[in-house]
């Protein structure tokens, strides 16, 4: 299986201490999303994912096979609500820059674009994540006010989006639960309380709900047909978040890569990038033609 290689110091030191200092800072409970976000962005922060993830390596005479989903829960999220504009920015292939240059126009200069790609980005997430101003202040790193502003331009530029959202949180309120796509149910009694606070925060995961546990089941229903068509003895040993990782026998690798192009046929709505290498921090994409 894959292993963890010794880094930098030789032991294993650092990566106890990081693993300590997410556990005691974030909890042991990493099945919410925006905590899952909370913990990627810091370890970007630091500086130390790409490090993190270089101590993940194949066993010897194996090869990691990555299937990454996309953008998937804002594709969800789009087809859900059936914003043209939103559709429109998905069918550009970057849906986060299609909202940067819808937002805060285009520009020649690369680095200025990508600074407005990742405040989109940022902005498109606490949107799915279902973030206040306060909780969007801190992603973007500014005020509360200017997060507001943010807010308002969002809700401008995705006019029907926000319509179907106050739609479901409606219809959540009527019924009590939220459905997925695929039939998932989840209760919302705190729909219901008498505290307002508490209210306005079931009302943000009413969408959350339905849009990342529709995205969990792609995930889940990609990952059953690839273990139903790849040979018995390539073998799944990470799901992390929207990336589905297998670990290949050297000599199985080319013809899994081939039983990957079935993914565009089975999910045509949700492309799967596929990237392959000996360390998890190396991976690198296959282009096919």
């Amino acid at each position: 299986m894959c292993r963890l290689r010794q880094h930098l110091d030789g032991s294993f030191g650092w990566f106890v201490y990081l693993a300590k200092f997410f556990i005691g800072k974030q909890g042991l409970f990493l099945g919410s999303g925006v905590v899952r976000y909370g913990v990627s962005e810091e370890l970007r922060r630091r500086g130390d994912i790409d490090t993190l993830r270089s101590c993940i390596v194949a066993e010897e005479g194996y090869t990691y096979l990555s299937l990454d989903a996309s953008q998937i829960e804002l594709r969800v999220l789009a087809i859900l609500s059936k914003d043209p504009q939103m559709l429109e920015d998905l069918e550009s292939g970057d849906l986060h820059m299609g909202t940067a240059i819808r937002m805060f126009g285009f520009t020649e200069d690369k680095d200025e674009m990508k600074k407005r790609r990742y405040k989109a980005k940022q902005g498109n997430f606490a949107m799915v994540y279902g973030a206040d101003s306060y909780k969007l202040s801190e992603m973007l790193e500014c005020s509360i006010e200017e997060a507001e502003e943010f807010m308002a331009e969002h809700k401008a530029a995705y006019p029907v989006l926000y319509v179907w959202m106050d739609a479901r949180v409606a219809q959540a309120k009527e019924d009590g639960y939220v459905i997925s796509m695929f039939g998932r149910i989840r209760p919302i009694p705190e729909l219901y309380d008498a505290r307002w606070k508490i209210r306005q925060k079931a009302e943000r995961e009413v969408v959350n709900t339905e849009v990342q546990g529709t995205a969990v089941d792609i995930i889940k229903l990609a990952m059953l047909y690839m273990r139903s068509i790849l040979d018995k003895s390539i073998r799944l040993v990470l799901n992390v978040h929207d990336e589905i990782v297998f670990e290949s026998p050297d000599e199985l690798l080319p013809n899994a890569l081939e039983q990957c192009k079935e993914l565009q046929f089975a999910f045509p709505t949700y492309p799967f990038s596929v990237s392959i290498g000996k360390c998890y921090g190396e991976l690198k994409e296959v282009k096919y033609e």
